[in-house]
Order: structure tokens, then C-alpha cells, then sequence
């Protein structure tokens, strides 16, 4: 175990603890983060932003109930100062620690960040949001890493592009792509590295609170700061759409909620609307790769015709279903599809790759990484906008090819797949799969009756 990993599940070792006693890991997380900025905020350059009567060395020189009232008393002011970034950070403040005994453990936890450098606390704060993404009855739902490293490399975000993410989470795209910018780009100075994004590249949005908490802190640990607002606002983007958004030249977002599941169906109505809020944001020649619920790519009704909008105001280049428990514990199954805009032009041929037939099912122990992944990167090839040469590998292969015609012939279904595995026929649930397509048949051979019936009268 790397030093990073081992220092991130040291700060989640009060958990278990906590749990019992009716404190979520979630909620232990925001208490964690506002601890970790007051004894960071002088290392961070931040003590000028926050009162003088309000810092680490106040708080752990004081003991007990009197700790205790100074800590909400911290956390309730903090809400207050001018930064926007450390503002948003303690909004609406209060504290899920019922006395000063557990208020006292999480001080003491955070001993063990003293032997990491200030420049690595991003990744062990990353890392710490990773790990206990894995833990049960957790908020979090956290794309792994991996995967958010492949949408990225393959999207090729730009200096100077206009980058959004209507449901940011944690952040990941934002601080992802936002290293990804630094590396390539080698004629950015060293005051702009050290500074971070200056422009408003990025436009990022998160609707719950405690993920927009944390997507704000781990944005600060990677340098990542705006003067005039948060780098992650909290808000409704489907609300914000109401206003003028500029639009965007990438898109990245994983519009999945943790408490989606394989059947309620009704629970995608969100995911359903901010698919629509993406494509028509989305400018001629911009490019999209966006995490969606199995389910949104087979139903019928309102789902259906979300897709065929999309075929025909996108071109949909390529789709990757992704394998089951790459979620864990959260359990649902997705595919990332990635599309671009065209001035006028719409999808013709779509390409479909299988990462989930005949591929271990991934969980708490086994998580996917980058290996798991190269040979639909390779597939894939470098050209962003999906228009390097490609080969079919025919109904033995992971990777095939299929015409807009076959498509809609098939509901504009964009949950293709050929191969079969007895092996993990139950898994991959194919039973409840069966069960979807009867109930989907159903509903449109009795919505053409209906048209039928109407049409007769």
C-alpha cells in the first residue's frame, strides 16, 4: 500500500466508530474537510481570508465542551468571510459530531497529514473521497479514476476551451481535466500553473450540497480558484438552464445518481433531462463523453425520443458499456457514450464496444484501472471526435460497428450487445433485461393502437 493510500484510509479510520453512534461517512467527510481547511488554510496561503480569532492552533489548545462550542462557533462564522471559495465551503455549517469526545477523534486523525507534503494533499484528499466511495450507506457516487482519466484523454480538453459538468460531484472532472490542461500544455507559464485555471474554463454545477462541499475543497488542494466564485457552484443545472448558458466546446459528466436503480425506471427522469440540457449546449464542433443509466438507453416513450434527438442533432460516434460494479456499492449498470456536434450533419453509424461480457464483475476489492480499459483506448484511436480508422471485429469481437437504419429499426436502442457469457447470465441481468424488452414492446405496439383507434374515430 502507497503512502497516499494508506494516509487516506488512516483519516477514514473513525468511521466504523461513528457509524454506530448514527454519524454517515458522508457526514463525517464535511466535518473531516472543515477541520482539514483551518489547519491547512495558513500552509494554503489562506489564513488572510479568515478571521484571526479562528484557527487550528485556538481550536486544539482548547479542550472538551469548551472545544467543542469553538469549533460551531468556527464553522458558523467561516460561512461569512469574503472568499467565495472558502465561503461555499462552511455553507450552512453544522456539525453531525454529538460530543466533544468525536469531535476530539477526528482533530487527533488528522495527525497523520502531518508527514505529507502540501503539494500531495490533493491527492490524498482525492484519494480519501475514492476510497470511501466504496464504503455501504455512503451519498457518493464517485467515477473511478481510470475511467475519468480515459474521457478526458480521449476528449482532449484544450487551454482555452469552455469545459462544463452539469453534475460535478466531487469534482473529478474538473480537477482531472484540469491537470490533464497543465501537463500538455508546456507553454503555460510557471504564475498560471501555480495559480490555477484563471478564466472561467470551466463551468461546473452540483445540486447536493455536501458533494458541492467537497468538490470545493478538492478543487482547492489542486490549486484550483476562481476570484469571484466557487469552481463548483451549488445549484440546479436544469434551473440554470433557464438562463443564457454560453456554450460549451467539452462536455464531461456522469449523469448517474446514487440512488438510481436496475428497475425505477422513474428515477432517470433527471438524467433524462440534463442528456437534452448537454446536447443543446453543446457547440458545432464541440465533443461530449457523458456516463448514462442502461436503462435510459433502452426505454421506451420519452427516453426514446430523447435519443433519436440526440442521433439526429449529434453525431453519436461511440458507446462503451461499461462493466458491472465499477459503481460499488452502488448497483447499477451504465454506458459512456461520446458524441460531438455538427454544424448540420447527423449520426450515420454508431460504434459499439463490449467491456462487460466475459470481464470479472469489479467491487469493494477489485476496482478498474487503466489496464481494463487500453484496449477499448487503443480501439478508440487518437482522434477526438471519434474519426480514426476503425475496424469491425464481427459478432466474436468486443468491438462492432452499426448503421443508423439497424438502430431505428430497434427503438434508436443504444444498449447493443452480441455476446454472451452463461457464466454471468444472471449478472448481467439478463432475466430483468428480457422482462424491460417485453414491458418496452408492450408500450409501443399500445401506443400505435392508440394512434390507430384515434386516427378510426
Amino acid at each position: 500500500m502507497n503512502t497516499i493510500t494508506y494516509i487516506a484510509k488512516k483519516l477514514l479510520t473513525p468511521t466504523k466508530h461513528l457509524h454506530q453512534k448514527g454519524i454517515s461517512i458522508h457526514a463525517y467527510l464535511t466535518d473531516l474537510t472543515w477541520l482539514l481547511f483551518l489547519k491547512i488554510a495558513p500552509m494554503i496561503d489562506k489564513a488572510d481570508c479568515i478571521p484571526t480569532h479562528l484557527t487550528w492552533d485556538n481550536l486544539i489548545h482548547k479542550e472538551g465542551i469548551k472545544q467543542y462550542e469553538y469549533y460551531q462557533k468556527v464553522i458558523k462564522e467561516l460561512e461569512q468571510v469574503a472568499d467565495p471559495h472558502i465561503a461555499g465551503i462552511y455553507t450552512y455549517a453544522d456539525t453531525s459530531f454529538k460530543n466533544p469526545d468525536q469531535l476530539a477523534q477526528a482533530i487527533t486523525t488528522l495527525d497523520v497529514i502531518d508527514t505529507v507534503g502540501i503539494d500531495d494533499l490533493g491527492e490524498v484528499y482525492e484519494t480519501l473521497l475514492e476510497t470511501s466511495a466504496y464504503e455501504d450507506e455512503n451519498r457518493l457516487l464517485i467515477v473511478p479514476r481510470a475511467l475519468v482519466n480515459l474521457m478526458i484523454i480521449l476528449t482532449q480538453p484544450q487551454t482555452g476551451e469552455l469545459i462544463q459538468d452539469p453534475l460535478a460531484g466531487t469534482a473529478s472532472f474538473v480537477v482531472a481535466t484540469h491537470q490533464y490542461i497543465q501537463m500538455m500544455d508546456e507553454e503555460l507559464s510557471e504564475v498560471t500553473k501555480k495559480d490555477g485555471i484563471k478564466k472561467q474554463d470551466f463551468i461546473a454545477i452540483e445540486p447536493d450540497l455536501v458533494r458541492q462541499r467537497l468538490a470545493l475543497m478538492n478543487c482547492l488542494l489542486h490549486h484550483i480558484n476562481h476570484p469571484k466564485h466557487e469552481p463548483v457552484r451549488w445549484g440546479d443545472s436544469l434551473l440554470s438552464n433557464k438562463q443564457k448558458w454560453p456554450l460549451a466546446d467539452v462536455i464531461l459528466s456522469m449523469l448517474v445518481f446514487a440512488n438510481d436503480s436496475e428497475d425505477e425506471l422513474g428515477k432517470h427522469d433527471a438524467s433524462l433531462a440534463l442528456l437534452q440540457h448537454i446536447y443543446q449546449v453543446l457547440k458545432p464542433g464541440g465533443r461530449a463523453a457523458v456516463i448514462l443509466p442502461d436503462n435510459m438507453l433502452k426505454a421506451a416513450g420519452p427516453f426514446q425520443q430523447v435519443r433519436r434527438t440526440l442521433l439526429d442533432t449529434c453525431i453519436l460516434h461511440t458507446v462503451l458499456r461499461l462493466p458491472h460494479g465499477i459503481f460499488y456499492p452502488h448497483k447499477m449498470s451504465a454506458h459512456l457514450l461520446f458524441f460531438r456536434k455538427g454544424e448540420t450533419e447527423k449520426t450515420e453509424k454508431v460504434w459499439f464496444y463490449d467491456l462487460r461480457t466475459h470481464l470479472k464483475i469489479f467491487g469493494q476489492h477489485l476496482h478498474l484501472t487503466r489496464e481494463h480499459l487500453l484496449p477499448f483506448e487503443i480501439a478508440y484511436g487518437e482522434n477526438p471526435l471519434g474519426q480514426s480508422p476503425r475496424n469491425d471485429e464481427g459478432e466474436k469481437g468486443r468491438w462492432r460497428c452499426f448503421n443508423r437504419a439497424t438502430l431505428t429499426k430497434q427503438g434508436d436502442r443504444l444498449d447493443q450487445y452480441w455476446l454472451q457469457d452463461k457464466k454471468t447470465a444472471l449478472n448481467d441481468n439478463n432475466i430483468v433485461t428480457g422482462i424491460e424488452e417485453v414491458l418496452n414492446e408492450t408500450v409501443q405496439e399500445l401506443e400505435a393502437l392508440t394512434d390507430i383507434l384515434c386516427v378510426k374515430k
